[in-house]
């Protein structure tokens, strides 16, 4: 099993709870990653993952892809 590592990104444009859910959603499809909080009320997304199979440009491209900003905290 490949090592894990934690990414926090900042995501932009969260406005309640169905929000964060998208995003973690989205981001928990993506291969590679174990687990996904996002928490509206911060602005605050933490991605446990693995890197050797998956990117924090990839987990940003991910949030995009839910309709959210993101960018590495």
């Amino acid at each position: 099993m490949s090592d894990v590592a934690t990414a926090r990104l900042r995501t932009t444009g969260l406005h309640c709870q169905s929000c964060s859910m998208l995003v973690q959603m989205e981001l928990e499809d993506v291969a590679g990653v174990v687990s996904a909080a996002s928490d509206f009320r911060t602005g605050m997304t933490d991605v446990e993952y693995r890197p050797d199979e998956v990117t924090v440009d990839d987990l940003i491209a991910a949030v995009v892809r839910a309709g959210y900003g993101a960018e590495a905290a």
